[in-house]
């Protein structure tokens, strides 16, 4: 399935001009199938209401559709949104866009999914974090090695508790035109929480 799902997976157009400022890069299909393959595993897709936080071009949103997930996109930029549209059309999927910043976003959902912005010196992606743990019941999130304790801090102040991170290691494409590497090695996190029995 796995295969199958990452070979779906890379038909997915990219941003075409991606903007620095919001940080878009694509999640490697490799990864998205990891993600998607572990959470529905764990009964966490099929089924069930899922949200995207920062869909990007769609990459998650339209693998846990492909899964069988009532899902909804969340992306304010307008081309990352035309180019998701597309995307969704291509594959035959339909997904509920939401086209807002991910603060104005208030549904809850069973599981969230999410790559938040690579940012180790800045709170962007703590804002992603908040959202998630707010308002989904588990939460599968990408993050840099880096934040890995302050995210699990972060976790241990909410309703939520840490229940695994994985460990990967991702080969990111040159995106920007200052970029001169052919591609650049980033350790990352899966990061997986559920809420608890006590949570509010």
């Amino acid at each position: 399935m796995k295969t199958e799902l990452k070979k779906q997976l890379s038909k997915i157009s990219d941003f075409e001009n991606p903007r620095i400022s919001l940080e878009q890069y694509r999640t490697p299909p490799a990864l998205a199938a990891d993600l998607l393959h572990t959470a529905y595993m764990q009964g966490d897709i099929e089924g069930l209401k899922v949200a995207d936080l920062g869909a990007g071009t769609g990459m998650l949103s339209l693998g846990a559709a492909l899964l069988g997930a009532e899902v909804v996109a969340v992306e304010k930029e307008d081309d990352a949104v035309r180019i998701l549209e597309e995307n969704a059309k291509d594959l035959g999927l339909e997904v509920e866009i939401v086209q807002e910043d991910i603060e104005e976003f208030n549904q809850d959902a069973d599981t969230v999914l999410m790559n938040p912005p690579f940012s180790q010196h800045s709170d962007i992606g703590l804002k992603f974090w908040e959202k998630a743990l707010e308002h989904g019941d588990t939460v599968y999130g990408i993050s840099p090695r880096g934040l890995r304790e302050r995210i699990k801090d972060f976790v241990g102040n909410s309703s939520h508790e840490v229940l695994a991170v994985e460990e990967f290691s991702i080969s990111l494409p040159p995106s920007y035109g200052f970029h001169t590497e052919e591609s650049h090695e980033t350790e990352i996190d899966l990061i997986i929480t559920r809420r608890t029995d006590n949570g509010t």
